[in-house]
C-alpha cells in the first residue's frame, strides 16, 4: 500500500506500473480462498484503478486497468461477499467506466450503484467507503445514477470519517484521506468557497505533502 501511494501521490505513472510485476498474473493466482488472496486482489485491484485514474484522458490505455481492476476484485468478493472495502472499490471501478464509454454505461452503472449500495449498507462510516461512493456517484453518467450533490455529501462524510481516525494506528487498507481532502476540496472551490476549500487542502497537504494534485490545486488558489 505505501508504495502504491507513494508513487500515485507523485503521479509517478512509471513507479506506479512497475509495481504490477510483483503481483501474479490473475492466471498464475492459486486456487485457495485464503485471505491472504483475497488482500492479494485486493491490492492488485487498488493498483489497476490508480493507474487507471492516471490514464483517465486516455481511454485505450485506461480500460484494460479497469478491467483488471473488476476482475481482481471478483475473485476477492468470491473469498469475502461481504468486504465492504471492495465492493466500493469495485463500484468506482465500474463508474470510471460507464464514464468512460456511453455505449457500456447501461450496464456498468447499475452494477456501480448495487456495489456501492450493498457497502454503504455493510459500512455506513467507513471513510474510505464514502470517498469512493463519492466518486462513484461523481463518475457515473448522470442518465444511470450520477449525482454531484450526492457526491459532495459523501466526501464531507468521508472527511469527517478521516479526521475521527487521526492519531489512530493506521490500519489496513489505510489510504484515501489525502484523496479525500484533496476531492473536497475541489468540491469546495467549483462551488465558488474559496476559504473552506483552502482549510480542506491545508488538511489535504498535512497528511501527505507530497500529493501532487493537492500542491498544484493549492497554488491554484493562492495564485487566486
Amino acid at each position: 500500500e505505501r508504495r502504491i501511494k507513494s508513487g500515485y501521490f507523485r503521479q509517478n505513472a512509471a513507479a506506479v506500473q512497475a509495481l504490477v510485476a510483483t503481483l501474479p498474473a490473475e492466471d498464475r493466482v492459486p486456487a485457495a480462498q485464503t485471505p491472504d488472496e483475497e488482500w492479494q486482489s485486493y491490492y492488485g485491484a487498488l493498483l489497476a484503478y490508480r493507474l487507471a485514474l492516471l490514464a483517465k484522458d486516455d481511454e485505450r490505455q485506461a480500460w484494460p486497468y479497469l478491467e483488471q481492476c473488476v476482475e481482481r476484485l471478483n475473485r476477492a468478493l468470491v473469498i469475502d461477499p461481504g468486504s465492504a472495502e471492495a465492493l466500493a472499490l469495485q463500484s468506482a471501478c465500474f463508474a470510471l467506466q460507464a464514464r468512460m464509454d456511453p455505449w457500456r454505461s447501461p450496464l456498468a452503472a447499475p452494477l456501480s450503484r448495487a456495489r456501492i449500495d450493498k457497502a454503504l449498507k455493510l459500512a455506513p462510516d467507513d471513510p474510505r467507503v464514502l470517498l469512493l461512493g463519492a466518486l462513484a456517484a461523481q463518475d457515473r453518467p448522470r442518465l444511470f445514477g450520477g449525482d454531484a450533490q450526492q457526491a459532495f455529501v459523501l466526501l464531507q462524510r468521508a472527511v469527517a470519517g478521516f479526521e475521527r481516525q487521526r492519531g489512530r494506528p493506521p490500519g489496513v487498507p489505510g489510504w484515501g484521506a489525502a484523496d479525500a481532502f484533496t476531492d473536497l476540496a475541489q468540491e469546495y472551490l467549483w462551488r465558488g468557497e474559496a476559504l473552506a476549500a483552502r482549510n480542506v487542502l491545508e488538511r489535504a497537504l498535512l497528511v501527505a505533502p507530497d500529493f501532487a494534485p493537492a500542491r498544484l490545486l493549492m497554488a491554484q488558489i493562492v495564485s487566486g
